[in-house]
């Protein structure tokens, strides 16, 4: 009999468990759909609701975070990511989240160091390698960018952007014939992205050769009119091949769109 009871005992405490549980996540799904909805503080009540039911609800947690960064509020959206990995220490995505949290709060190291646990425990996480190259771009260590865009590229063969980064990079690195063969990868993964034809076009310029260059910026401008950098470029590359007249003319179009640096040009190449 006293078994029995026991027993009993032990179903209605994991009944209970069970249905904390469930409470707990079913407030969680409506602050979901409250976010889709744009409705931040509606989503925020329920997302506390759940906490409240179940205060190991590492997703409640996790959702609070996002809806605060939304909010603008980085110390409460940093405070629920950092419950989510406590309560959940292989929670990937929060490691990702909580980097770019800390990169907008200006804590570079400590975001650099949530993206690379990011990295090493979640294998073909894409985005990942990318917001890590970006920083090791910025912080010219050149060549780990270009291992993690190689990683990037293994991962997503057909988007444009880590072409066009890693064609940036040996760019910088002087390798330009390695950037022109990453920028030709950019224009074939995006054919209507006219920064692939800039980027190409300003390596071929580093190579002078003016007139390979000249027709990248061609394509771009028919892509993109009213970039104004694509008409500065082709008026250089124009200019050095003495022809100075159609530079003139592409130095005023710059002009026209508001480019810093055209008057300059303008005065220099078109006289009066």
């Amino acid at each position: 009999m006293r078994y029995l009871l026991v027993l009993l005992l032990a179903l209605v405490l994991f009944s209970s468990c069970k249905q904390k549980r469930s409470d707990s996540d079913e407030h969680l799904i409506k602050g979901n759909d409250y976010v889709l909805n744009d409705d931040l503080a509606s989503a925020r009540k329920e997302y506390d609701l759940a906490l409240k039911i179940d205060t190991a609800n590492w997703r409640a947690c996790y959702e609070l975070g996002g809806v605060y960064e939304l909010e603008g509020d980085f110390a409460n959206a940093l405070y629920y990511f950092n419950k989510a990995i406590q309560i959940n220490p292989k929670f990937t995505l929060g490691y990702y989240n909580r980097s770019n949290l800390k990169e907008m709060m200006g804590d570079e190291d400590a975001s650099m160091e949530d993206l690379k646990y990011t990295i090493e425990n979640k294998k073909g996480f894409f985005l990942a390698y990318l917001a890590a190259s970006r920083k090791e771009l910025a912080l010219g260590h050149y060549q780990q960018a270009l291992n993690d865009l190689d990683e990037a590229i293994k991962l997503r063969q057909d988007y444009y952007l880590p072409y066009s980064m890693r064609g940036g990079c040996k760019f910088r690195m002087k390798d330009l014939a390695g950037a022109i063969q990453d920028f030709t990868m950019e224009i074939r993964a995006k054919p209507g992205h006219a920064l692939g034809y800039v980027n190409r076009a300003v390596a071929y310029g580093e190579m002078k050769q003016y007139r390979t260059a000249i027709a990248d910026l061609d394509s771009a401008i028919v892509l993109d009119p009213k970039w104004s950098q694509a008409y500065l470029y082709r008026g250089q590359f124009l200019a050095n091949l003495k022809s100075n007249d159609s530079a003139c003319r592409d130095f005023k179009a710059a002009e026209a769109l508001n480019d810093p640096q055209a008057s300059a040009y303008v005065k220099q190449y078109c006289g009066k």
